[in-house]
């Protein structure tokens, strides 16, 4: 008896993080991924970006599934690297029922970063 091929139960999103102007990318900072729902988001795994800007979140159904829902819809928040500021959100483009691998190229405005750049006194 043959088995049926069934789709993996993990999840990820790939992507990187660099600066819209410039191109340059952005280390160090944390990726939030959520799963949006009618009523509360679901926080489905974080991240923070390499010296490249490149992130990977992994997570399973567990962390969104509900009744009637197989695929999450995603979104990102970008904070800084205390995870205290929030610096961009990708709510204008949610990936409504993502495939199990997801890739996200987010370009924040340099304005956005403007006090990432300031010297610490």
């Amino acid at each position: 008896m043959r088995k049926k091929n069934r789709e993996p139960e993990t999840f990820r999103i790939i992507g990187t993080l660099a600066e819209e102007e410039t191109g340059r990318p952005l280390p160090n900072l944390i990726v939030r991924a959520f799963d949006r729902d009618l009523i509360v988001d679901d926080k489905v795994g974080f991240a923070t970006t390499d010296d490249d800007g490149r992130f990977e979140i992994r997570f399973g159904p567990e962390m969104f599934r509900e009744v009637f829902e197989s695929r999450p819809d995603l979104y990102l928040r970008i904070y800084d690297q205390a995870g205290t500021r929030l610096l961009y959100e990708t709510t204008d483009a949610i990936r409504w029922n993502a495939e199990h691998l997801e890739r996200f190229e987010v370009k924040i405005p340099a304005r956005a970063l403007d006090p990432l750049r300031r010297p610490h006194v």
